[in-house]
C-alpha cells in the first residue's frame, strides 16, 4: 500500500514561468528532506522542461502526446509510477500551458477516484503579469480565451515577476484580478528573487479549503481554435564539440528573437537546454526579444546536446524552417546532428472526463 501523496498542480499559459516555478520549489522541497516527484506535459515528447528539472536530482514523470486532460489514464500513470518507484511523499504537476478546464477534467475525477491515494491541493494558475494585464482588458481573441478561462477556474492565481512591476502597479493588478474573477486567492512571487515562493507554497500545502471549487463554462470550438493558432516544436540535436556554450547560446537566443519580431510573430514561448559535461544553459523567450533570458545550469552530462521547444503563432512549416535556420547559422561551427525534429498544430481537445458539478469530499 503507497502513502497518501500530496499532489499539486501549478497551470498557467505558455511563459508564466510553471517549469522555474516548479524546479525552485522542488529545490526547497529537497533541502528540507521532501522525496519530490514531477510531471510534465506537452503535445510531443523531448521536453526542456523535463530535462532542466531533472538537472535537480529529482524523478520527472513525462505525459506527452497530449494534455493530462486528453490522456487521465496516463497522469495517473505516472502520480503512480512516482509513489511507487520514487516513494514520493509530494508530487508538483504542470499541465500543457494551453491548457484549460482542469477543474472539471482533472480535479473532479481525481477527487472522485484517487482521494485514497492522493492529497489533492488547490489548482494554481500562474500569471505573467502582462498577459494578465491584456486579458483583463479584452480577451476576445481565441488564445486570450484560453488564458482568461484558466484564471477564472483557478483556485489560486499567482501573479510572478512581481520584479517588472512598481508597488502600485502590483497592488492595482491585485485588486482588478480579484475582482474580475471574484476571487479572493490572488498571491504574488517572483521565481527570479524568490520572492512569494515560500508564502504560496505553505498557503497551498495548508489550506484547508475546498480544492477544484470552480467549474466553468468552456466554449470548446474557441478553446481548439485558440490552441491551434500555435505551431508546435520539439527538436534535439547531439552536438560534437563543446566550445564557447555560452557565446553560442547568447547568439542562438539573440537571432531567434531578432527573427521572431522580424515576422511580427506572436511567440507563446521559445525555450532551449544546451547540455554540455561540465554546464548547461538555459535560454528562454516569452513574447518579444526584450524578454529573452539566459540562465546557467551547474550540472553536468555524460551527452554533449541541444534541444529547443518553440511555441509561436505561425504554421508549424515555417517554424521548422525559421529554427533549422537559425540552429545551423550558429552550430555549424561546433558541429551537429540532428536526432529528432517534431512540429505539429495541437488537435481538437477530446478530455478523458469533463464533470458538470464539483465533487464533494
Amino acid at each position: 500500500m503507497t502513502n497518501k501523496t500530496d499532489l499539486i498542480l501549478v497551470g498557467g499559459f505558455l511563459g508564466a514561468g510553471k517549469t522555474s516555478l516548479l524546479w525552485e520549489v522542488a529545490k526547497r522541497l529537497n533541502e528540507k528532506g521532501r522525496k519530490v516527484g514531477l510531471i510534465t506535459n506537452d503535445q510531443a515528447s523531448e521536453l526542456v522542461d523535463t530535462s532542466f528539472l531533472e538537472t535537480n536530482n529529482d524523478i520527472v514523470e513525462e505525459v506527452s502526446g497530449s494534455c493530462f486532460c486528453c490522456n487521465f489514464g496516463g497522469f495517473a500513470n505516472a502520480i503512480a509510477h512516482l509513489q511507487e518507484a520514487n516513494n514520493s511523499d509530494i508530487i508538483l504537476a504542470e499541465p500543457v500551458g494551453s491548457c484549460t478546464d482542469l477543474s472539471a477534467t482533472i480535479m473532479q475525477p481525481l477527487k472522485e477516484k484517487y482521494n485514497e491515494q492522493v492529497n489533492l491541493k488547490q489548482l494554481t494558475a500562474l500569471a505573467d503579469p502582462t498577459r494578465l494585464k491584456a486579458v483583463l482588458k479584452d480577451h476576445s481573441n481565441p488564445g486570450d480565451y484560453i488564458i482568461y478561462k484558466q484564471f477564472e477556474e483557478a483556485d489560486v492565481i499567482l501573479i510572478n515577476k512581481v520584479e517588472l512591476l512598481s508597488e502600485e502597479e502590483l497592488a492595482d493588478l491585485v485588486e482588478k484580478t480579484k475582482k474580475e474573477f471574484n476571487n479572493e486567492n490572488v498571491l504574488t512571487a517572483s521565481v527570479k528573487t524568490g520572492e512569494g515562493l515560500d508564502a504560496w507554497f505553505d498557503y497551498i500545502i495548508n489550506s484547508e479549503k475546498e480544492v477544484g471549487r470552480r467549474i466553468v463554462e468552456v466554449d470548446y470550438d474557441t478553446y481548439a481554435y485558440g490552441e491551434a493558432l500555435f505551431g508546435w516544436l520539439n527538436g534535439t540535436y547531439a552536438i560534437e564539440k563543446e566550445e564557447s556554450f555560452e557565446t553560442l547560446a547568447t547568439a542562438f537566443l539573440a537571432n531567434l528573437g531578432e527573427k521572431f519580431d522580424s515576422l511580427n510573430l506572436n511567440v507563446g514561448h521559445v525555450k532551449f537546454l544546451l547540455q554540455g559535461k561540465e554546464e548547461g544553459l538555459v535560454g528562454n523567450i516569452v513574447g518579444k526579444k526584450e524578454t529573452a533570458t539566459l540562465r546557467k545550469l551547474d550540472n553536468a552530462s555524460e551527452k554533449v546536446f541541444l534541444t529547443v521547444n518553440a511555441r509561436v503563432e505561425v504554421h508549424p512549416d515555417k517554424l521548422v524552417e525559421i529554427v533549422k535556420e537559425e540552429v545551423e547559422r550558429v552550430f555549424n561551427v561546433v558541429g551537429y546532428k540532428e536526432e529528432t525534429l517534431n512540429a505539429l498544430i495541437p488537435g481538437r481537445p477530446n478530455p478523458t472526463f469533463r464533470y458538470r458539478e464539483i465533487v464533494k469530499l
